[in-house]
């Protein structure tokens, strides 16, 4: 019964179409209009049937090593990098968590153990009715009212990108009189935050959460399972950070 309920999910019917296509044309004998179909399945079958997807994430997620908490050192400032949350005119708390809301949370905890005096917090901005609401505003408006941390909050308002980001940082910083920072982002997007803070001349102590390979995850490891959106998922996390690497290079960001 619950193998039967898979094919009630569109990306499973569309696999199991696509493969009895494959089937009949190959029966059919019309090898010449295989390659097509055939490309297509493959590539759905390793990107949603498979870890492959999992294990190129966990290339990039493993490049900076994980860390404890109590094992950090005390520092100017926290800074929490957008990605986590959108401003909603809809949610009570005026925004709405996405997959990388861990970066909020972990900064958060780092807050609550005192482990720097401020909390700097980044993100992009959303354009509605001609107004630009800022993921950071959201999140700091919030805290400000709801959440009794005993630490200065801060927004760098609406960015265009992780560079945007890192540039007003280092302004501030310099600006302040900080010198370095507790940064905090998703584990696979660690390593060119790095490289672009430290482009901008920015000391920072990565702190990278967020791990959202199933190889950071608990439980085994599955090499074939029926189609999963997960792997589609993954696999566009991992393309984002392969082109947005080669684009901050060519850019001259990192």
């Amino acid at each position: 019964m619950k193998t039967a309920l898979h094919f009630t999910q569109p990306l499973c019917l569309i696999w199991l179409l696509l493969g009895l296509w494959l089937l009949r044309l190959f029966w059919n004998r019309r090898c010449s209009s295989l390659w097509m179909p055939a490309l297509s399945w493959l590539l759905l079958t390793v990107v949603s049937c498979t870890p492959i997807a999992s294990i190129l994430l966990a290339n990039l997620e493993d490049q900076i090593p994980k860390v404890q908490f109590k094992q950090l050192p005390a520092a100017d400032a926290i800074l929490c990098l957008g990605g986590g949350v959108e401003p909603s005119l809809s949610e009570p708390m005026g925004f709405h968590l996405k997959i990388g809301a861990d970066r909020l949370s972990t900064a958060l905890t780092l807050a609550a153990a005192g482990k720097a005096p401020l909390l700097i917090l980044g993100g992009g901005g959303y354009p509605h009715e001609g107004r630009m609401f800022s993921e950071a505003d959201a999140v700091r408006d919030y805290l400000a009212v709801h959440v009794h941390l005993k630490i200065q909050l801060h927004s760098i308002g609406a960015c265009s990108d992780t560079h945007d980001e890192a540039l007003k940082v280092a302004a501030l910083m310099k600006q302040s009189g900080l010198k370095r920072l507790l940064l905090v982002t998703s584990a696979s997007h660690m390593p060119r935050a790095v490289a672009t803070f430290s482009k901008a001349g920015v000391l920072v102590i990565p702190v990278p959460c967020n791990y959202l390979s199933s190889l950071n995850h608990l439980g085994d490891l599955h090499w074939l399972h029926w189609p999963s959106y997960h792997g589609f998922e993954i696999f566009a996390f991992w393309m984002h950070e392969i082109i947005g690497h080669y684009v901050y290079l060519w850019r001259g960001w990192i």
